[in-house]
């Protein structure tokens, strides 16, 4: 699960070279919809774009959504600075279940 959420935000951001930051990957379920919000950090071969990328958008949370039948899609990211607001792409007991509601 954590690869394919790190090449959703990959592939929407045009970014490589990430990898979750430990102890920031936060997941479950409302019905039969998951859900998922990482913080990303450089990882090895990170070059000048991919951290350039990660200094401002990506140091906040990113939001992400997998319905049946559909790989996972990037939702939205955190504002910044961050505010660690997960209810805004998150149903409000998961948000409260990871600490950001």
């Amino acid at each position: 699960m954590k690869l394919a959420v790190t090449q959703a935000w990959e592939h929407a951001k045009g970014v490589g070279h990430i990898q979750p930051k430990p102890g920031n990957f936060y997941y479950g379920s409302c019905g039969t919809t998951r859900y998922a919000a990482v913080r990303f950090e450089a990882g090895a071969g990170a070059v000048g774009e991919d951290r350039v990328q990660l200094q401002d958008e990506g140091s906040g949370l990113q939001f992400f959504r997998r319905t049946p039948g559909a790989g996972w899609g990037f939702v939205g990211s955190d504002a910044y600075p961050a505010t660690d607001d997960c209810s805004r792409f998150a149903p409000a007991d998961l948000a409260r279940a990871w600490n950001c509601s």
